[in-house]
């Protein structure tokens, strides 16, 4: 694991799009709005994940615009609902990256994906749990 990233990650604020509202989503933060949101919409456990930068090498925009495109199908195929998220780091250097916020996904399933997008690590959770950093390198 690496320090700097774990901050970085942490720090993040993980935006979850729908119609109703937006949601800001923080690893080890409960969001009781959010969590009374997925519990309407019979979301038990989740998953944000993106396909931007595989294992922090930044690319051009076209190139993980690509790659989240692929991300979406791969998405799509297994049969899960999503939402679109967007990961806002706190550090303004950065820029945000486009994502996915995954109904009903199982941790393995989660992981496998992440891995399969060069990933150092995704974020997960369940209903009434705080958010979870799952480094995957």
């Amino acid at each position: 694991m690496n320090p700097f990233l774990q901050k970085a990650y942490t720090e993040t604020a993980y935006v979850i799009l729908n119609e109703e509202q937006i949601f800001e989503v923080f690893v080890d933060q409960f969001n009781n709005n959010f969590n009374k949101w997925c519990n309407t919409k019979k979301i038990t456990s989740w998953a944000v994940i993106t396909a931007y930068n595989p294992y922090s090498k930044e690319l051009l925009n076209t190139e993980n615009r690509e790659l989240n495109h692929q991300l979406k199908d791969t998405i799509l195929q297994q049969g899960f609902r999503f939402n679109e998220a967007r990961g806002v780091p706190k550090n303004s250097d950065w820029d945000s990256e486009e994502s996915f916020f995954i109904h009903n996904i199982t941790l393995q399933e989660a992981k496998e994906i992440g891995v399969n997008y060069k990933q150092n690590a995704i974020i997960t959770g369940s209903y009434n749990q705080n958010a979870q950093l799952i480094w995957l390198v």
